[in-house]
């Protein structure tokens, strides 16, 4: 990166900690209410829903559509509470707004690749990764209709002016990044040949998952699973990245943490009367926890860099301790301590975009978990729907707990990959 590069990430850096950027008002929510007839509905039969800020200039044309996380329910009590929590994540009626920052911001320092694309994001209320289709329900619900969401408004989009695109952009954070893993060629063949595709999947690597089984078959999730999975092993499996992505022809970016809090308290089982604050403090851990940390992270690096032909698919792998970071501004673009190789995720993902370039990241010298930027300003910071991230309500955590060692990465040579 050029020294003047590295002066506007400073200035971010500090534009982003003290909120000194503006913030535009959050595009409306639009609920798509034709979608109803065609089955395509929220958990509590509300209908799907999206936000949209219109492209401008040389983006006019372009589209990113965003995908947004949530995990997901696997029993019909799961769901039924999902539908009428508040978080809107189970119900079209219970969403408000949300403001577009990082990947979907409109501000050029901010985000400089994808500011003047169309963007959209995608509202999350079926529990099912945008895979469900049951047609069975109950009358008052849960109903499981992910994958006709999704193509629901898929289609909807294309009506206004997507199928015109020259590119599109699928991309999407821990569920809905799981979500465009499952979707991204289908979602490919839905638009014309001359326009150029690709799909990010951020902080959804799981190499650890809860119930799949139960997963699939309560929301029907079969139909909408990558066929080129589903016709070799059983349903539950293709849930499973590492057999999904290696089929996989359009162009994909791998965006994720190695010590991603979601999987690691999901995944690290504890000593009995351990203190949980283990998994987000290493000081004080008993070598069991520090060994599960390091075996963990080993497990994860042999998954993702075992997938097979690498030669359109970009990495992007750093040590933080977090969850999701593409829709957040501060890793992002911003905090020194999310780059690698001296590039910023915005800057790694632009570059592989744009210019086809192979960028495939990966930092292997931090054998503990690198406590970088505490935003207490993202969504869900204090609630469930980030298990394994509490840390981040505390936005005076001292980082000087965790152990560190010196700045070594593990880089490809980028180089033009495309003719």
């Amino acid at each position: 990166m050029k020294m003047g590069s590295i002066l506007v990430v400073l200035v971010l850096v500090n534009a982003v900690l003290y909120g000194l950027q503006a913030v535009a008002n959050p595009p409306d929510l639009i609920k798509i209410q034709s979608a109803v007839a065609k089955g395509a509905v929220c958990l509590d039969g509300s209908p799907p829903a999206y936000q949209l800020d219109r492209g401008k200039d040389e983006g006019v044309n372009k589209w990113l559509l965003h995908l947004q996380g949530g995990y997901w329910c696997t029993t019909v009590e799961e769901c039924s509470m999902r539908m009428n929590d508040s978080s809107g994540l189970g119900s079209s009626n219970k969403m408000t707004s949300l403001y577009f920052t990082g990947i979907l911001s409109d501000n050029k320092e901010l985000n400089p690749n994808f500011y003047n694309w169309n963007r959209v994001y995608v509202r999350y209320c079926d529990g099912s990764c945008f895979t469900g289709d049951k047609q069975e329900s109950l009358v008052d619900g849960p109903y499981y209709r992910g994958g006709r969401i999704f193509y629901a408004i898929m289609d909807e989009l294309l009506k206004l002016g997507m199928e015109n695109a020259s590119n599109v952009f699928l991309t999407g954070n821990s569920a809905g990044g799981l979500a465009a893993t499952y979707h991204c060629d289908t979602f490919k063949n839905i638009l014309p040949l001359s326009t150029e595709v690709k799909c990010l999947a951020d902080a959804s690597f799981f190499i650890h998952l809860n119930n799949p089984s139960g997963f699939v078959n309560l929301h029907g999730s079969v139909t909408y699973l990558p066929l080129s999975c589903t016709s070799m092993m059983d349903a539950a499996s293709c849930l499973y990245p590492r057999n999904v992505v290696p089929d996989i022809q359009t162009p994909m970016f791998l965006l994720n943490s190695a010590y991603d809090t979601f999987q690691v308290a999901s995944a690290i089982r504890l000593p009995e009367n351990s203190d949980r604050s283990c998994l987000y403090n290493l000081t004080g851990c008993p070598t069991a926890v520090l060994d599960a940390w390091i075996n963990f992270r080993t497990k994860f690096l042999q998954e993702v860099t075992d997938l097979g032909n690498l030669s359109t698919r970009g990495l992007f792998i750093n040590a933080c301790h977090t969850h999701s970071q593409s829709e957040f501004q501060s890793k992002w673009l911003g905090d020194p301590d999310s780059m690698l190789d001296n590039m910023t995720i915005s800057e790694a993902v632009g570059e592989w975009y744009n210019d086809n370039k192979l960028i495939q990241l990966i930092d292997r010298e931090h054998i503990y978990p690198r406590q970088c930027v505490v935003d207490a300003s993202e969504p869900y910071a204090c609630n469930n729907y980030t298990i394994g991230a509490s840390y981040l309500c505390d936005v005076n955590q001292n980082k000087s707990n965790i152990p560190s060692v010196s700045h070594s990465y593990d880089r490809v040579e980028r180089k033009m990959y495309y003719t």
